[in-house]
């Protein structure tokens, strides 16, 4: 991955900007962003690079290497059904100029590295890598959180998508040795270690599958725990401001108005929270045999409660939980595909990939992706 190299070769010139966005792999919270919970990401190795040089004319010269694919054209009023990456990057140019900014036109290469439809957040670090690319070249002074909650309003408004905020916000707000604890409600948020003191490392690894949740099945989703919270404070009445805020008390005194669709949704959500708080604890802690059974009771809550699971993410992380040294297992990301991160022990690491090359990839047909991961810097300038 060299976006600027690229940019060389195909404008014959230099890039005046270059800058790099991580993705992500969140250990546990998930699908409860939206649901004002807590969530524990760190930003990966893997990401997206941005190299770019303003115009003055107005013209968009954009062109993705991972796709080979070029938009050329003015700013696109609205999304395109094909050349979806541009969508992102136009979405978040909007969100600027509704800030009052006037983006002049781009010439600009992007490259990277995330799997596609991995659930590693490539999509968020394009929004955030282009966010910074346009502070930089317009000299605004958003703050990092800003940037992600820029980029979240670019894939609400723009994409269409009614994600939360914590993938922009581990790609912009990243730390290297450093998880980031964020509460979605607040927006507050910590930065525990995440150094795991040579005795543990995280392995991530793909399904094969690409991540297919839809976006009409994920703001499905959204929708049932909208409607959850909405039935625990009429029956309750309570004063709650998001789910999980609410206690699994409150779910049971609200299950006879809930249907069981709703109901489970929402039990995900409430344990969910219940686990990120307990993994904090248990990484201070340093100990790591309860941080697996968490990520493992996490993966069996969005199988069986939230059905965001596939045939091929179960076996995969039943395949790495029946491995010596595996503390847990589970997938990571929106679901239904995508990838897993699971809990190793240190001198395990290196034989469970062999093992899943062997007995999982090379059994399905399947290029093997699985990579040990450390966390890394957040988006900055290259």
């Amino acid at each position: 991955m060299n976006a600027p190299q690229i940019y060389q070769q195909r404008f014959q010139a230099s890039p005046e900007f270059s800058v790099r966005a991580p993705g992500r792999v969140n250990l546990i919270g998930e699908h409860i962003d939206y649901n004002g919970g807590h969530v524990l990401p760190f930003a990966i190795a893997k990401g997206i690079e941005i190299a770019a040089t303003p115009r003055k004319d107005g013209l968009f010269r954009l062109y993705a290497a991972q796709f080979d694919e070029t938009y050329e054209g003015p700013l696109a009023a609205a999304k395109t059904a094909d050349r979806f990456w541009s969508n992102y990057v136009f979405g978040v140019i909007h969100e600027f100029e509704k800030l009052g900014h006037s983006v002049p036109g781009l010439d600009a290469v992007i490259d990277g590295d995330i799997p596609l439809s991995s659930g590693l957040s490539s999509s968020a670090a394009l929004e955030v890598g282009t966010a910074w690319l346009l502070q930089q070249i317009l000299g605004t002074n958003l703050t990092r959180m800003e940037i992600a909650q820029l980029g979240q309003r670019a894939e609400n408004r723009y994409v269409g998508v009614n994600c939360g905020i914590m993938d922009q916000a581990a790609s912009a707000l990243g730390q290297a040795g450093r998880a980031l604890l964020l509460d979605c409600n607040s927006l507050q948020f910590e930065q525990p270690a995440l150094e795991l003191k040579g005795e543990v490392v995280l392995v991530v690894a793909h399904s094969g599958i690409r991540r297919g949740l839809s976006h009409s099945a994920y703001n499905e989703r959204r929708g049932a725990c909208d409607a959850a919270i909405d039935a625990i404070r009429q029956e309750t009445g309570k004063k709650i401001s998001c789910l999980c805020e609410a206690s699994l008390e409150d779910l049971e005194a609200s299950k006879a108005i809930l249907d069981n669709e709703r109901y489970h949704r929402a039990r995900h959500a409430i344990t969910e929270e219940q686990r990120v708080r307990e993994t904090v604890q248990a990484l201070a802690k340093c100990d790591y045999q309860r941080v697996g059974e968490l990520l493992n009771a996490s993966h069996f809550s969005l199988r069986d409660d939230y059905d965001v699971s596939c045939p091929e993410l179960d076996e995969l992380t039943a395949r790495i939980r029946q491995y010596p040294g595996t503390l847990g297992s589970r997938l990571t990301g929106a679901g239904f595909g995508g990838c897993t991160v699971s809990l190793v022990k240190v001198d395990a690491a290196e034989g469970l990939m062999e093992d899943l090359k062997k007995n999982y990839y090379e059994a399905h047909g399947m290029e093997a992706l699985v990579f040990a991961t450390a966390s890394e810097e957040g988006v900055r300038t290259i």
